[in-house]
């Protein structure tokens, strides 16, 4: 049984379903206009700042523009509590469906689906997004054969306390990057790891590493060597699968740097194979031509020399062995006039020159190996001025490299320090002020139990009981909004159970911990002042009513000490 209306929607049927809610095609009330309604599972906007995460990767994802993209139309609340999201209906399979149905794919449509992907991917990372869980289930195909990369974000935005910058593992284990399997910060080139994978299951019909637990092929990620794609597919064209290798590298140095550059290296891989396939197939050609124009030469020759036996007519070559005399003939006459096709027509000359381009290649690479020092200063040009989405891809490329491979040991400190202004920026950034709402009765009441949840997922978890509590007071005997009071009620019980404060207890003693800090270098009036804001901000707060006691103690002994030496020093002062 699905429901009859979300949000704008009518729904009509349900399409899919997971362990991360319900999908269901609808029909927007005003436009028309089909959509994929994704709702998402009511115990997810109890996870401890989820709405946030929810709210402010719909907004990053809206922004995205690309025909290999499904684009995000609207996200709300349905009207038992849950949260989803619109999106652009695909009519047709995903990737995994085909490769099921197909087992292997021929490599020519793997080129061209994997150039819309990695189109796709361009089109996100240049607006500093990361899918980070790029898999063929996520990419859907349409009845013309064209790609739609979907579930944007999703795995960062439904991950709870195990997405952190360095122990979460986030994503699907057999399009696993090594980075993310070590808990490591999702980046671009863990997507491009990630393509890499998706290509290798369309050619082999079988990803890079298996196992029977996710933890076997984590492990295999990062320490394992996987089967070549040729093994499986001895026809492969050696260019696709050296291709194929670079993106499945362990360490993300030595994939591609970006999409762009994937994107171009995969279309001269496709050219150069399309050219030595058309190269053969000339080359057939002509070797039949030859023999053909041998067969003819000797008929020729064997006619002419009867007729010429018999004195009717003298002996001459046909038309055959004409031409080819005459091919033959101009390339002697070519290398006999040219010195330099003299020159270059010796093993010796052509083997120099090849190990000198070797060594040119060589010595140009190492002098092209970006300097860190220049990548850094490089990259404070840009932080040194305004704040832009410029920052991220500083923050992404630059600085977390530099920091991870602890190239710049007395840059440290400045780099952890970029990196944690980018990390605000990008919060900053994140918050969204949503549309006012329409002035119907109906409408303020969902906003006043929507931002007692937020609140609540904020962390402010008395407050935001207060809050539902009030609006459950006011409309728990009003006939016409039955449901809304059933539900405050169960979303009541359960806000009181156990509640995760370890948080603000810790923030709570540091700061106080700070001010006995400042007050042993002397630092009396700016310990007062920690002091007195964390007790501000707590002051309503019961659930660190002990660590607040120990915050007004301390203050008011230093208040007590400010007090006596300003008596004593008033009393020196009469003295004569």
């Amino acid at each position: 049984m699905h429901p009859d209306r979300i949000g704008s929607y009518r729904i009509s049927r349900k399409i899919g379903s997971g362990g991360m809610g319900n999908v269901y095609l609808g029909v927007h009330e005003e436009t028309g206009e089909e959509a994929a309604i994704k709702v998402l599972p009511t115990s997810m906007a109890r996870e401890d700042g989820f709405v946030i995460r929810f709210s402010r990767e719909i907004e990053a994802l809206k922004t995205l523009s690309s025909p290999y993209i499904v684009k995000l139309f609207q996200n709300g609340t349905s009207d038992d509590g849950s949260y989803y999201y619109s999106m652009e209906f695909v009519d047709g399979e995903t990737l995994t469906a085909m490769i099921s149905r197909r087992k292997k794919l021929p490599w020519q449509e793997v080129i061209e689906i994997s150039l819309q992907i990695a189109l796709a991917l361009k089109a996100a990372h240049n607006a500093g997004i990361v899918h980070r869980d790029l898999k063929p289930s996520n990419l859907m195909l349409t009845k013309d054969g064209n790609i739609k990369l979907t579930d944007f974000g999703v795995a960062h935005m439904f991950a709870t306390t195990r997405l952190t910058r360095t122990g979460g593992v986030v994503g699907t284990a057999e399009y696993m990057s090594p980075e993310q399997a070590r808990g490591q910060r999702a980046t671009k080139h863990s997507d491009l790891y990630s393509l890499g994978a998706v290509m290798y299951a369309m050619l082999t019909g079988r990803p890079p590493f298996t196992g029977k637990m996710a933890n076997d092929i984590l492990h295999k990620h990062q320490f394992a060597q996987f089967d070549k794609p040729s093994h499986y597919v001895p026809e492969l064209p050696r260019l696709l699968e050296d291709f194929v290798c670079t993106l499945l590298q362990k360490k993300p140095g030595d994939r591609f740097p970006d999409g762009l550059v994937a994107i171009k290296q995969l279309e001269n891989v496709r050219a150069r194979i399309e050219f030595a396939t058309r190269a053969d197939a000339e080359t057939a050609i002509g070797n039949d031509e030859a023999a053909s124009d041998h067969t003819a030469d000797r008929a020729s020759d064997h006619t002419v020399g009867a007729t010429a036996d018999d004195g009717k007519a003298e002996h001459r070559p046909g038309s055959a062995t004409m031409v080819r005399n005459f091919v033959r003939d101009d390339i002697e006459r070519q290398f006999q006039q040219s010195p330099v096709a003299k020159f270059f027509d010796n093993t010796v000359v052509l083997l120099t020159l090849f190990a000198v381009v070797i060594a040119a290649g060589i010595y140009l690479s190492r002098d092209t190996v970006p300097d860190p020092a220049e990548e850094l200063a490089a990259a404070e040009e840009t932080l040194f001025g305004d704040a832009t989405p410029a920052w991220l891809r500083v923050r992404d490329e630059t600085l977390i490299p530099l920091l991870d491979a602890d190239v710049l040991p007395d840059r440290r400190a400045d780099l952890e320090t970029w990196i944690r202004r980018v990390d605000q920026y990008e919060f900053c950034r994140d918050i969204r002020i949503s549309t006012p709402s329409d002035p119907s009765v109906d409408s303020e009441l969902q906003r006043l139990i929507r931002h007692a949840f937020q609140t609540y997922a904020d962390g402010d978890i008395a407050d935001g009981r207060t809050e539902l509590e009030t609006v459950h007071e006011i409309i728990r005997d009003d006939p016409n909004y039955t449901y809304l009071a059933e539900f405050a009620t169960a979303t009541l019980h359960d806000w009181g159970g156990e509640q995760n404060i370890a948080g603000r207890r810790s923030f709570v003693a540091t700061m106080r911990v700070r001010a006995e800090t400042l007050v042993a270098d002397s630092e009396i009036g700016r310990a007062a002042a920690i002091l007195r804001s964390t007790i501000k901000l707590y002051q309503q707060d019961a659930t660190v009513a002990r660590e607040l006691t120990d915050c007004r103690r301390l203050l008011q002994q230093l208040e007590t000490a400010a007090e006596n030496n300003q008596g004593e020093n008033s009393s020196a002062g009469l003295v004569p």
